[in-house]
């Protein structure tokens, strides 16, 4: 997948969860998803899952959608032999 993307949605998950006043740590505690997972995922190093992208929208009490306000169809794109 496209490594921009990565970055972009961990930058939006750090604004939100930062607008909330919330540190790595408290988000894990709220969200039971790991605070190294969500560090990486932040940083753009790692991947989520969509139970896991439910339980932090939950947590920082945003819809869902709203982890996604960064997407751009025209800037992301993927190869089909990138899909596994």
């Amino acid at each position: 997948m496209n490594k921009d993307f990565h970055k972009d949605f961990g930058n939006k998950l750090k604004e939100l969860r930062r607008q909330k006043g919330l540190t790595q740590e408290e988000l894990f505690f709220e969200s039971g998803v790991s605070r190294s997972h969500i560090g990486m995922v932040e940083n753009g190093k790692r991947d989520i899952s969509l139970s896991a992208i439910f339980k932090i929208s939950r947590a920082l009490d945003v819809n869902f959608l709203k982890l996604f306000e960064f997407d751009d169809l025209d800037k992301y794109t993927y190869k089909n032999d990138e899909i596994k």
